[in-house]
């Protein structure tokens, strides 16, 4: 596994466990939920690339 992709698993693992994605979405409601997912997916793959490109 590349350090990019480690760094993408360690943001998404917190971001996208269950417990948490209810709650948030419980609290934000439908529409910020995804916003939400899709911020942190995102900016996951950012940090993925940006760690393979940089080490």
């Amino acid at each position: 596994m590349s350090m990019g992709a480690a760094a993408a698993f360690m943001v998404t693992g917190p971001a996208t466990k269950i417990t948490n994605l209810g709650a948030v979405k419980i609290v934000l409601g439908a529409r910020n939920f995804l916003l939400y997912l899709a911020f942190a997916l995102l900016s996951a793959l950012a940090a993925g690339f940006v760690v393979d490109f940089v080490f």
